[in-house]
């Protein structure tokens, strides 16, 4: 019995930037008969940011024995959230320390432990797959000047859910329960199986993954590591790489790797992922962006102090490298707005960067950690919900209502490319989930989106995103 955990739905008058929680037990209750738990990592629970799984799935982990049958409950247990959000609600959030004055990003966390318990009965079978859905207007509301968190599910509110994997129009083959993209962090390779482990920092749970004849091995965003490659030794040739990888969650609990490529140069060096939420008007050099993942150097890391949901102040060092983590897709010419960088102006809020951290000053009481001499920025993969407002062909449509971060009007519409192609079949085809094979996403409801965001000077670019996953929850 394996586990996923995924996330929907985000509050409209809150722009969510990262809600870290740490889900610890999964308990299933059958109709008759002794109850199951699951307990995540010992007990002690992995960190998942639900921001990001808009559109992607974590991996909690598979049991290796529960009984099958039907189970009429499901109680979740989270020990604890961390919110980082825009309020956008017009007023200051004055239930906070320090309160959240509108406009301003925040950062609050919120003691646990909450157990939601799910009564709608799921039927469990052998090599079964569950998925975890949290929705996020739910979990996270302001009602007048205070903020709550809520992860109880009650008669009238769903605040978590569960579905079989695989979900509807999953487009998976058959025994594939779901597929864990974009997993980064360090590669160890043994033959045809390696195995990602993220930073201790970063809490979550290490994936082994066999290749197969259909892997598909991608450059990395310097255009020098993987060439060519065929295997996993012609990508990876010392240890200690970085590296980002979409592997196949299989109904027997292993998996294969789809995908994989190199991240940044060997060794692994101090780089911090993260959304950006502001860009210094008055420097073409400073910018502000909210942690969403960590990968730090092997030895005398800089950078041990950040989390998941921190905040960070980044100062460009002189002629910095602008780059663009395509991960395979055909963007044909539109990356050239962005490499061809010199400053913070290329930079636009709502992208989702990796910075180079070269020289750091840890947080100090309310003032963000900074990362200084910052001398490389790689762009990679905005995560968010919004609206489908019309298919313009076969690859392309309109959205609106992006987050308040992106800092645009939510009657504001942008095209979106689609990558079209059979599914499963090479990485420059968009990752079609809850939407049938190369079919245009439904009007409603919201779709979540993983995509590369790039903007001209004047905001003009059509289309601005560059899609790798579309989720109709």
């Amino acid at each position: 019995m394996s586990f996923v955990l995924v996330a929907d739905t985000p509050p409209a008058n809150l722009g969510l930037v990262s809600l870290k929680v740490v889900p610890t037990s999964v308990t299933l209750t059958p109709s008759t008969g002794t109850a199951t738990t699951f307990n995540i990592n010992s007990g002690n629970g992995y960190s998942f940011d639900l921001v990001r799984l808009q559109s992607d799935s974590a991996f909690l982990g598979t049991v290796p024995k529960v009984p099958t049958g039907t189970y009429t409950t499901i109680a979740v247990t989270f020990s604890g959230a961390e919110v980082a959000f825009l309020n956008g609600t017009g007023a200051a959030i004055t239930s906070l320390n320090p309160q959240c004055l509108a406009g301003a990003i925040c950062t609050v966390t919120f003691p646990g432990p909450f157990t939601s318990t799910i009564t709608t009965s799921e039927a469990i079978s052998a090599n079964a797959g569950l998925g975890i859905d949290v929705n996020l207007a739910n979990a996270v509301s302001v009602t007048g000047s205070t903020l709550t968190i809520n992860f109880i599910n009650s008669a009238t509110t769903s605040v978590v859910s569960a579905f079989a994997l695989p979900r509807a129009n999953s487009n998976l083959a058959s025994g594939q329960l779901d597929l864990i993209e974009d997993f980064t962090g360090i590669a160890t390779v043994t033959g045809a199986t390696v195995t990602i482990d993220p930073a201790p920092a970063v809490n979550r749970p290490p994936i082994t993954a066999s290749t197969a004849s259909t892997t598909v091995y991608d450059l990395d965003p310097t255009g020098n590591l993987c060439s060519g490659a065929t295997s996993l030794s012609s990508c990876f040739t010392t240890t200690g790489e970085a590296a980002s990888m979409d592997a196949i969650l299989h109904s027997d609990g292993t998996f294969t790797v789809q995908e994989i490529e190199p991240l940044l140069a060997s060794p692994a060096v101090d780089t911090v992922e993260g959304t950006v939420v502001s860009i210094n008007q008055n420097s073409a050099t400073q910018f502000n962006i909210i942690v969403t993942d960590i990968i730090p150097a092997a030895t005398g890391s800089l950078i041990a102090s950040l989390g998941i949901g921190s905040p960070l102040t980044v100062n460009l060092a002189t002629g910095p490298i602008f780059r663009v983590d395509t991960k395979g897709l055909a963007l044909v010419g539109n990356t050239a707005n962005f490499i061809g960088g010199a400053d913070t102006t290329v930079l636009r809020a709502g992208q989702s960067v990796a910075v180079h951290v070269k020289a750091f000053t840890a947080a100090n009481g309310t003032t963000a950690a900074i990362a200084n001499n910052v001398d490389t920025v790689t762009l990679r993969w905005s995560r968010f919900t919004a609206t489908p407002v019309g298919a313009l062909s076969a690859s392309l449509i309109n959205i609106n209502t992006l987050p308040a971060y992106f800092l645009f009007s939510p009657t504001s519409s942008f095209e979106v490319q689609i990558f079209s192609g059979i599914q499963g079949q090479g990485t420059d085809v968009t990752n079609l989930d809850g939407i049938a094979d190369e079919n245009p996403p439904n009007a409603t409801p919201p779709i979540g989106i993983r995509a590369l965001f790039i903007e001209d000077p004047g905001n003009t670019l059509t289309p601005a995103f560059f899609t790798a996953k579309v989720r109709q929850h």
